[in-house]
């Protein structure tokens, strides 16, 4: 289709970085259209010609209420698996910006010296591709007459030494708290464009926002996104996985610029509003600071990579509207232009509820648009008349003629009349519907109130079973360290002892060392656990020697066994792990019922306690 039958519209390209998971919560349930509340009847269209959708996987599904909740129960399970498994321990945290400000030093200390040589050595040693030798360094250093070579010695020395600990004791794959994980891309053909809201044109801002991700970004993975169709906009919601699949690190800002650098470096012939990307010694000066040219230097770069992304995408899409008669170009940069999206951009930061051109205010500007046609048709239909009563006073051998298209033009007047009293009626009904919104506004202000105050003191309480929690936390923490050094080696050789003596039975070979063996290991984990716990321990030893046909009675612990348990329950603390009473209890059933099943107890024996 030739360039001239295209229609030009401009898009609006939204990216919202989530590290904040609550953020995130927030704006996936606006897109799964979940926990609506009662200023939807501002925002949506409650009968579209075409129900909203998502795209998951690649495949396009209705977004019902069932699927919605099932993607969101998914996805949190996903993400909270992922934090469980990446997230960076408080120690690995501060580890690790105590080596960012180890190599921010570097950085700074080899930007400052003029040498090449000595750049060059740094930087290899801190990326790994060269050993440090203090005496090279020290050479290298007073060579070229460097001042505090001590100091300068120490800070790469520490530098090393902290990255080797790092990369030994840390793992890779630790993620800091404040990293972003997801972003939301928000494509929007703005209202201005007059564009009617059809499936075939979110159709079309889907493919687009699909494959540039997919071609250009094909490591990180398209969660999911929603095509809605119920709003006064074409628009698409996206969320995207910034977790880069090839190498398992946060770093889509970095693959961003990289993207954007060499597609200016190749299409920089026609990105004439767009120059050269920033560096830092633009924003050098001698009375700046050095954080206040950094911070300069990387709000500038983030601006320029904005820009080229937004030309590259502009590129990308119209390679795909071609077919649905559209063409997106950039709005010159005029007074008028800059003022119309300077509009566009404050809309787009307000409440649907509170937008010029919601859905509620669309039907209410179609319906002043209809009263104001009817008023200028009914004062058309007025000049008729006077016109015809002059026609008349002119024309007197034609005045019956005229008087009765006097009277149907008088019929149609009563008609409209009739008709504009209706829609004056119906304008005073939208005038009250919107006093009883504001009503409900100021309601709601005073709900939130409560609500604040109320969530205020559940706050306060949580923090008070935080800290009374902290306390159980350290008792839990020493008990896992026991389980995994004490109790895990005597439960694993529990099961290797029960295999040799089933063994030795199959080969006809004397069990007795191995009975023995396996009595001592017995008394060793019972002496570790609280006297509930080890009524349970010692008659599920019993029970499972029994099912496996071996000699339960050779590994019970005899009378001098139970008086050093009782000696140590009294005198030592040793027991690391215990029931509850209500596990107890549960615990003391279970014996119960097994050994009913078994056989009837016997009047001098508790059938739950191992120990009379």
């Amino acid at each position: 289709m030739n360039d001239t039958n295209l229609q030009t519209i401009t898009l609006t390209k939204r990216d919202r970085n989530y590290s904040n998971l609550k953020g995130l919560d927030s704006s996936l349930r606006h897109s799964l259209r979940l926990d609506q509340n009662e200023y939807d009847d501002f925002e949506f269209n409650p009968n579209p010609d075409h129900p909203s959708v998502a795209i998951v996987g690649g495949l396009e599904q209705i977004l019902t209420r069932e699927l919605a909740e099932q993607l969101l129960a998914d996805f949190n399970d996903q993400l909270q698996t992922k934090l469980i498994a990446t997230e960076a321990t408080d120690e690995i945290a501060a580890e690790k910006e105590k080596l960012r400000k180890l190599k921010s030093k570097l950085v700074k200390f080899i930007n400052a010296t003029e040498p090449t040589e000595i750049k060059e050595h740094v930087t290899s040693v801190m990326e790994g591709e060269r050993t440090l030798v203090i005496e090279d360094y020290a050479t290298l250093l007073n060579q070229h007459k460097i001042s505090r070579v001590a100091q300068r010695i120490d800070l790469l020395e520490n530098y090393t030494t902290k990255k080797q600990e790092i990369e030994q004791n840390a793992p890779d794959r630790a993620v800091s708290r404040t990293v972003n994980r997801v972003k939301e891309i928000i494509l929007v053909i703005p209202e201005p464009n007059k564009l009617a809201i059809t499936k075939g044109y979110t159709d079309l801002l889907q493919k687009a926002m699909h494959q540039f991700y997919q071609k250009n970004f094909p490591n990180n993975k398209m969660l999911f996104s929603f095509s809605h169709l119920d709003e006064t906009t074409n628009h698409v919601h996206a969320f995207l996985d910034l977790q880069n699949t090839k190498t398992g690190k946060y770093d889509f800002s970095a693959q961003e610029f990289e993207f954007a650098s060499q597609y200016y470096a190749k299409n920089k012939a026609h990105l004439d509003n767009i120059s050269e990307p920033p560096t830092l010694e633009d924003f050098k000066l001698p009375n700046r600071s050095e954080e206040k040219q950094n911070h300069r230097f990387i709000r500038e770069r983030e601006s320029w990579k904005s820009k080229v992304m937004q030309a590259a995408f502009y590129e990308h899409f119209n390679s795909l509207a071609a077919p649905y008669g559209l063409q997106a170009k950039f709005l010159p940069k005029t007074k008028d232009n800059k003022e119309f999206l300077s509009k566009i951009e404050q809309e787009a930061k307000k409440p649907k509820s509170e937008r010029s051109h919601n859905y509620y205010t669309r039907q209410v500007e179609k319906l002043e648009q209809e009263l104001t046609q009817k008023k200028e048709e009914l004062t058309e239909q007025k000049t008729n008349v006077v016109t015809l009563n002059t026609t008349i006073s002119e024309l007197q051998n034609t005045v019956s003629t005229y008087k009765n298209k006097i009277q149907n033009l008088e019929m149609h007047a009563t008609e409209q009349q009739k008709e504009n009293a209706k829609l004056d009626h119906h304008r005073q009904i939208l005038s009250e519907d919107i006093t009883e919104k504001t009503n409900k506004t100021e309601q709601l202000k005073i709900n939130f109130k409560s609500t604040k105050e109320k969530m205020t003191k559940e706050l306060r309480e949580l923090r008070k079973k935080i800290e009374e929690d902290t306390e159980r936390k350290s008792v839990l923490e020493k008990a896992i360290k026991v389980y995994e050094e004490e109790l895990e080696p005597l439960i694993k050789k529990f099961d290797i002892l029960v295999d040799r003596i089933l063994e030795a039975k199959r080969l006809d070979e004397n069990p007795e060392q191995f009975y023995k063996r396996l009595r001592e290991n017995t008394y060793k984990m019972a002496s570790r656990l609280g006297s509930e716990k080890r009524k349970d321990y010692l008659f599920n030893v019993g029970e499972q020697l029994k099912e496996q046909g071996l000699d339960h009675a050779k590994v019970e612990l005899g009378f001098t066994d139970k008086v050093k348990l009782l000696a140590s329950d009294t005198f030592t603390r040793k027991q690391v792990i215990e029931f509850d009473k209500e596990e107890a209890l549960q615990a003391k059933e279970a014996r119960k019922r097994r050994l009913l099943k078994l056989k009837p107890p016997s009047p001098f024996q508790d059938p739950y306690d191992p120990y009379s």
